[in-house]
């Protein structure tokens, strides 16, 4: 027994074990909580994954999406195509104008380039204004023994014109008088005091001349009226007559038929001198012109001679349109032709009492019966004391105001013609420039300033 080892008993043994359990258990209760978080660590690193993987694969899916719609709305183009080639099947026209405009695109890359732009309206294209055919006529304006003026206007356009129609004859003088009359009418462009020319043309009967519509009536007009003119309204319109003919005289022009009616007014009430149809080209310095030109009231006795005249047979004109301006009358008797060529040669003008002493003073100077000493010929007639108010510089400028304002004529509707006014339609063919015999040479022109 003394030397013998003693094994512990089971009571004992069991406390123990319990007693190392309640020692080991903080540790082990540790332990546990670090595996539960290892645990939770593990799993959310897992949905981490799992959630990058998912939106990796969202674009791919989103693109499969739009590939699937794209699919569908190809599809849907194409029936639509189909649809309108099998129209087109049905209308070859169309087709064929869609083919020329592609064709027309790819020969121009410009255009092509600029096809995927939003193009402008273009405008209407204009009118040829130098054909017959593009002018619409409203009424008769004139007749002469050189033509009939017509009112017209370009088609589509609403501004009027005046046109001169004159049928061609195959005389040289005629066709000389209807190249005069165009030149003079570009020619008046430079001075605000004439008629404005804006083309010219022919066709294979007939010449065009296109004109200005002024709408003012003319001085005739004016004198039927008012009766006798004022004093200053005398001055204004008869000193912006004298511009306009120095300015044509200047220019080796003698008009030749200068009276009331060829003297037309603006709106605004300013001078436009006009029918060239009679005029003389090429009047410089001692040089004469023949023939009997112009209205027998107004002529010179230069004229009714036939000894030959230069531009003093203007100012004559002007003399005898004054002095109708001052008294409505005639300064020589009017009874017969014959005896008005008589007194104009020979006898001295009636002056009414009542004219200024400067004004009769001009009538005298001007209605003087040797041209090589008559006023305009001689002198310088802007010079006259009749004149002394006048400002030349301001006149020439359009700055001086009319004394009155014309009633205007109004615009004309278009309105049905006889047709007889109109027989020159019927000649409707366009003489080129190597047009055949009836042909005008040098005769068409089209100003540059008609704002069409």
């Amino acid at each position: 027994m003394g030397g013998s080892k003693q094994t512990p008993s089971r009571g004992l043994t069991r406390k123990r074990k319990m007693k190392e359990k309640r020692e080991q258990a903080p540790n082990n209760i540790k332990a546990i909580r670090t595996k539960m978080e290892d645990k939770n660590l593990h799993q959310k690193e897992q949905a981490k994954e799992k959630n990058s993987k998912k939106r990796a694969r969202e674009p791919t899916e989103a693109h499969q999406l739009n590939q699937k719609k794209d699919r569908g709305e190809s599809s849907k183009r194409i029936k639509v195509m189909t649809n309108k080639e099998e129209e087109r099947s049905h209308n070859p026209r169309e087709e064929h104008e869609k083919k020329e405009k592609s064709r027309k695109r790819k020969a121009d890359p410009a255009e092509e380039e600029a096809s995927g732009r939003k193009q402008p309206c273009m405008p209407a294209k204009k009118p040829n204004p130098q054909k017959i055919k593009n002018y619409e006529f409203h009424k008769e304006l004139g007749n002469g023994t050189f033509g009939k003026v017509m009112l017209a206007s370009l088609t589509n356009c609403r501004e009027q014109v005046a046109i001169k129609v004159m049928q061609k004859k195959d005389q040289q003088a005629h066709i000389n008088m209807i190249l005069a009359e165009a030149r003079t009418l570009r020619t008046s462009e430079g001075c605000p005091f004439l008629c404005r020319g804006y083309a010219a043309f022919q066709t294979k009967l007939h010449a065009f001349l296109v004109m200005e519509r002024v709408r003012g009536g003319t001085l005739q007009d004016l004198i039927d009226m008012e009766g006798q003119l004022t004093r200053d309204s005398i001055i204004f319109y008869s000193a912006e007559v004298i511009a306009g003919l120095q300015y044509l005289h200047s220019r080796g022009i003698v008009h030749r038929d200068l009276k009331p009616p060829n003297i037309l007014l603006s709106a605004e009430g300013h001078v436009k001198i006009a029918d060239f149809g009679t005029v003389a080209e090429g009047m410089s310095p001692g040089i004469k012109a023949y023939g009997l030109f112009g209205t027998y009231f107004f002529m010179a006795p230069e004229i009714l001679s036939r000894t030959g005249y230069d531009a003093g047979v203007d100012w004559w004109a002007f003399a005898v349109m004054l002095y109708k301006m001052a008294t409505r009358r005639y300064p020589f008797s009017q009874n017969s032709i014959q005896k008005l060529i008589h007194s104009v040669m020979y006898e001295k003008p009636l002056f009414p009492v009542n004219l200024s002493s400067d004004f009769k003073e001009l009538l005298q100077e001007l209605l003087e019966k040797d041209p090589n000493k008559r006023l305009g010929t001689t002198g310088d007639i802007r010079q006259h004391r009749f004149y002394q108010s006048v400002d030349w510089t301001a006149l020439e400028n359009m700055k001086i105001s009319p004394p009155a304002k014309p009633r205007a004529i109004p615009a004309v509707e278009t309105n049905v013609i006889q047709k007889e006014l109109l027989s020159f339609l019927e000649d409707m063919e366009f003489i080129s420039a190597s047009g055949g015999s009836t042909m005008i040479k040098d005769l068409a022109f089209l100003s540059p300033s008609w704002k069409i």
